[in-house]
């Protein structure tokens, strides 16, 4: 525990500055391997770095309770079965899904729900007698749509329609102290904003999905979707940090 902390404080300490995410160079995207949801089971629901940098904790989840925990070596770039999460992963995890800027407490993000009532026109006929459906008018069914938004600064960083928001699912912190954050637009680009609503989208990705900024900055970790289940686990490395 001493050292997963001490590690984490050391790399914060580094990065601990603010950063203009407009100034920052982006490398071309590199792929690490395979990741294919039919063989590891389940759904995506993290993705978490080490301290040092060398691994990625990933983990999915079946039938909503079973999870299932895999580590990628950045060397190796081979995915293998971890025996539960690490320690370190949940340290991540908890930093990177925050709606709390780490280490800028008066950073939020602005949460904001909305059901709307929709009225759907019920059909009659129907197919048990063979006939075609048609709109009944003077029958309408009340219906309700719920949706959630996340925002930072002004800009939206996730949006969910019927469905449970997951924290972190879009979006990812950088390094503590920074302002900065990594997340997937609605086209799935992967782009950065800071505190002072700069921007900057990252070139040659698309189909994003749980961007994960490293502790000392210099890397984003992301999967991106190359099919119905399976995705190319990425990095791009990012410098111009001051």
């Amino acid at each position: 525990m001493l050292v997963v902390a001490l590690a984490i404080a050391f790399a914060q300490a580094i990065a601990a500055i603010p950063i203009d995410v407009s100034a920052l160079t982006a490398s071309a995207p590199k792929p690490i391997c395979t990741v294919d949801l039919d063989d590891l089971k389940g759904e995506l629901r993290q993705m978490s770095w080490s301290p040092d940098g060398r691994y990625l904790h990933l983990q999915t989840v079946e039938d909503r309770t079973v999870l299932h925990d895999f580590i990628v070596s950045l060397e190796d770039r081979e995915l293998s079965v971890a025996f539960g999460a690490p320690e370190w992963a949940d340290v991540y995890w908890a930093r990177k899904s925050s709606l709390v800027a780490p280490g800028l407490p008066a950073l939020k993000m602005e949460v904001t729900e909305t059901n709307r009532r929709t009225r759907p026109i019920p059909f009659t006929g129907g197919f048990t007698n063979g006939g075609a459906q048609t709109p009944d008018v003077k029958n309408p069914i009340d219906a309700y749509e719920a949706e959630v938004t996340l925002r930072l600064v002004g800009v939206e960083i996730g949006n969910w329609v019927n469905g449970a928001p997951l924290a972190g699912e879009t979006f990812g912190w950088g390094p503590s102290g920074s302002g900065a954050l990594a997340f997937v637009d609605r086209a799935g680009r992967l782009s950065l904003v800071d505190r002072e609503k700069r921007r900057q989208t990252i070139a040659g990705v698309k189909n994003a999905a749980l961007p994960a900024w490293a502790d000392d900055g210099s890397r984003i970790a992301f999967l991106q979707k190359s099919s119905r289940r399976r995705y190319i686990l990425t990095v791009v490395e990012i410098s111009g940090m001051r």
